[in-house]
């Protein structure tokens, strides 16, 4: 669900982010953290929109922290406070999941790790390019030169990135 403050809250984290970025391009999670709270604390017409976004992260935290692990004592991934998240949105005690919960948690599993090892053999395939070009042109001392110079970047909109910064 996209709210009418999302791109609001998007156009606070963009300024927060270009704020803390270093004059060799870093950007340090505490300090960009601490720069959206200044700038959130300033609008304070938005602090109703950012209840929904703190929840989802709250959420989001829990659901990891009781993902399934290994136990060292049983060797098990069993404990009845682990959740099992089975997809669109649902997620289930593990003490209580059914047969058909476990079926679905490994399949959404492994539908995940595929997608997981997909998208990591691109990344991996794109740092070996580009590490390869770095070396064959040493003037080029960082990345925006060098994609413009040997891979001919040219800038496009950003409606595919999911950008909504204009």
């Amino acid at each position: 669900m996209i709210h009418v403050s999302d791109p609001a809250l998007r156009k606070i984290a963009l300024e927060a982010a270009e704020q803390v970025t270093t004059d060799i391009g870093r950007i340090h999670t505490a300090d960009f953290q601490e720069a959206i709270c200044e700038r959130l604390r300033r609008h304070k017409e938005l602090f109703e929109a950012t209840i929904p976004k703190a929840a989802a992260g709250m959420a989001r935290d829990f659901g990891e922290r009781r993902s399934p692990r290994r136990h060292r004592k049983t060797g098990g991934l069993y404990h009845p406070e682990s959740i099992l998240r089975l997809g669109n949105g649902i997620w289930v005690w593990m003490k209580d999941a059914t047969p058909t919960d476990m079926t679905q948690w490994g399949r959404l599993s492994s539908r995940n790790t595929v997608q997981i090892i997909t998208a990591e053999a691109e990344r991996q395939r794109y740092v070996l390019d580009r590490t390869d070009a770095f070396r064959g042109h040493p003037s080029c001392e960082r990345l925006g030169p060098l994609e413009e110079a040997v891979f001919h970047y040219q800038q496009g909109t950003l409606d595919d990135l999911a950008f909504d910064e204009t």
